[in-house]
């Protein structure tokens, strides 16, 4: 789709350029032209009669790496070349149209342009398309990604817990009853009872008496 841009309206709204600088047309076609060829547009940009001193390769209408450059002549405004422009373009539904004059574009919806954008939105749009566009990230060498796997080892594994204990068999109700028995019972003795100890002659006296 072709654009036709109110040049000196659109720098207007652009916040580092301004309608003072002597070089402000020349710095917009430079930006317009980056704009063409990453957006893959066609534009048309009109500006009032020069006010400065133009480039020497610009004349009162020229083509600069996709972008149409005109400049009115002395006693017209841009607004009536783009007046005109609008009137004779056969493709109307086609065009884009952008100014930020409001007699200028409602002439040019009158006309039956429909895509009739501010400046201001075409800015966004035009810093939007130029935002620096990030690459891949280069791959490493290969010695380099070993060195980091030297020095970001992963710690070893905990060892693991031992294997619970298996469990123990199950016991019938007489086996339980023995084992609830054994831990009641006294034990049995292993040392022979002790005699209390006899003198000789408790232990004569004793002996007189069974005999």
């Amino acid at each position: 789709m072709p654009i036709l841009i109110d040049g000196h309206n659109l720098i207007g709204q652009m916040h580092d350029l301004s309608l003072s600088d002597p070089l402000d047309e020349q710095k917009l076609v430079e930006r317009l032209k980056r704009f063409a060829a990453r957006a893959n547009k066609r534009i048309t940009v009109i500006f009032d009669p020069g006010r400065h001193t133009l480039p020497s390769l610009w004349t009162s209408t020229s083509q600069n790496q996709g972008v149409r450059i005109i400049f009115a002549r002395a006693g017209e405004k841009a607004d009536d070349i783009i007046r005109v422009r609008v009137s004779e373009e056969r493709d109307k539904q086609g065009l884009q149209l952008v100014t930020s004059d409001a007699a200028v574009a409602n002439f040019a919806r009158a006309c039956g342009i429909r895509n009739v954008t501010s400046s201001g939105e075409f800015i966004r749009a035009m810093e939007l398309a130029l935002r620096p566009v990030s690459g891949p990230e280069k791959p490493l060498p290969y010695k380099e990604y070993e060195n980091w796997s030297d020095v970001f080892k992963e710690p070893p594994p905990p060892p693991s817990a031992p294997p619970p204990p298996p469990p123990k068999p199950k016991l019938s109700k007489s086996e339980k009853l023995k084992q609830q028995l054994a831990r009641t019972r006294p034990l049995p003795s292993s040392q022979p009872e002790s005699r209390p100890y006899e003198s000789d002659g408790e232990l004569k006296t004793n002996r007189k008496g069974k005999a």
